[in-house]
């Protein structure tokens, strides 16, 4: 009959090898993929909202924002009837703190605040018109602590900042932003604004923003006092490398993620992002990646849209609007280093699983031993 010593060992084995188990099958959980449609919804924008608990898109067919559940289902939060019917709402903000939803209209450009507290459809706090009411917003950041709003223009080369109250002002316009193989070229006047717009923006808590371009894949630092902006990434400029960017998102460990087109970029950097560096990329499989956020601190999460070509021109409506079976996506990112982390410690997990089991083993003996001498 087993002593209770021994079978006070067992068990604590067991127990640990089980905890071993639950931990494993948490490094080792399926990436989060949420797939959604909804007719004439056409996403575009991403933002998470952390007290209601679900994702956040706008739309480029009406001045209206939508929210999307874990499971796939569409709600229309808010649909705002004081604009023309053919606006679109291209760029989108959760201002937890003040718990307002901040939403960049174009046709024309203007910036709405939403209070979230109230019922649905939730009530406007202001609405401002930005300076250039032909532009198209690409992306928002918020400086949770002023409350201020930073507003990106996707047709040109500059940064609105619009304060607490609504007011907006022209904050940051500066030749950087230009395209580096459009710059002083007479013949093609046009560049700066078909190429060189800004898209998704994001504010980094030590006081600057990080703002991206469109077709270069260029990331931008600017003060976010003064304005000043200088690019901390050139990659995207050189020819051959070009990489589209949409938006920008930044994770609670000070990394940056930027995405658009076929593909996300984790970056980092080592001197307060006078720098940056591509610390990992990961793929879109199938689609186009229109926008990113962060959820609960470090996990990404990007709309992923049909292709237009490959959509026929529908917008990426989804299945159902009935365009063969074309849906949306809000897909976690699954990086390759973060993997390689997990799979370390799985192994660390392993090796003092059993490493426990050996020195059981051979505790187990010694007591056997003695056992035996005790009784001979």
């Amino acid at each position: 009959m087993p002593s209770p010593t021994s079978l006070s060992s067992t068990k604590r084995l067991l127990h640990f090898f089980l905890l071993l188990l639950l931990v494993g099958s948490a490094l080792a959980r399926n990436r989060h993929v949420i797939t959604f449609g909804s007719p004439g919804l056409a996403p575009v924008g991403l933002a998470w909202d952390p007290t209601a608990q679900h994702f956040l898109v706008g739309s480029r067919l009406r001045p209206a924002v939508s929210s999307v559940s874990d499971a796939g289902v569409v709600e229309t939060l808010l649909s705002d009837p004081l604009l023309p019917p053919d606006s679109s709402a291209p760029a989108l903000a959760v201002d937890n703190r003040r718990r307002r939803l901040l939403v960049a209209f174009a046709r024309p450009a203007s910036l709405a605040a939403y209070d979230l507290r109230s019922p649905r459809p939730h009530r406007r706090i202001f609405s401002s018109s930005l300076p250039d009411p032909a532009a198209v917003p690409g992306g928002i950041a918020m400086d949770s602590t002023t409350g201020d709003a930073f507003v990106t223009s996707a047709t040109g080369n500059l940064i609105w900042k619009v304060d607490l109250d609504g007011n907006p002002t022209v904050f940051s316009k500066s030749p950087i932003y230009f395209p580096q193989e459009s710059a002083g070229d007479e013949d093609r006047p046009e560049a700066a604004t078909a190429e060189g717009g800004l898209g998704g923006v994001a504010h980094v808590s030590w006081g600057f923003l990080l703002a991206v371009q469109g077709s270069t894949g260029r990331v931008f630092k600017v003060d976010a006092e003064w304005g000043a902006a200088r690019a901390v990434t050139d990659a995207g400029a050189k020819k051959g490398l070009a990489t589209e960017a949409e938006g920008v998102a930044v994770r609670s460990d000070g990394g940056v993620v930027v995405a658009g087109g076929r593909a996300a970029r984790w970056l980092t950097s080592q001197d307060g992002w006078a720098v940056a560096a591509v610390y990992d990329e990961a793929a879109v499989e199938e689609g186009r990646a229109r926008a990113v956020a962060v959820r609960e601190g470090r996990r990404v999460y990007l709309l992923v849209t049909p292709e237009e070509e490959e959509d026929g021109g529908n917008m990426g409506r989804g299945d159902d609007g009935g365009y063969e079976g074309k849906r949306n996506r809000i897909e976690e990112v699954e990086w390759r280093r973060e993997s390689e982390e997990d799979m370390v410690w799985v192994l660390v997990l392993v090796g003092l699983g059993l490493a426990y089991f050996f020195y059981w083993r051979f505790q187990m003996g010694q007591l056997v031993t003695n056992m035996n001498k005790k009784r001979a």
